[in-house]
């Protein structure tokens, strides 16, 4: 079953920041990190990862609202995929 993640970008001390929305199921989750790199690296290289960054799959119900809200506001139109 799918289900929405919160994607955090982690930095090399610790630091998370979110950064965007995936729906996945529990297979696509085992190389969501790799496919998310696969797309940046095609679309927008420019927001890659550095050198000790990792990204971080947080599932809806898992993550603050405080986060989710900065990524996919109450009042917006739709929310990103």
């Amino acid at each position: 079953m799918r289900q929405l993640y919160l994607v955090y970008r982690v930095m090399p001390d610790g630091d998370r920041h979110p950064e965007t929305i995936m729906a996945m199921d529990e297979e696509a989750l085992k190389t969501a990190s790799a496919t998310l790199d696969a797309l940046i690296n095609d679309d927008a290289p420019e927001q890659a990862l550095r050198t000790g960054e990792r990204w971080e799959f947080v599932a809806q119900d898992d993550a603050p609202l405080a986060d989710w809200e900065e990524i996919a506001p109450p009042d917006a139109r739709s929310m990103p995929y």
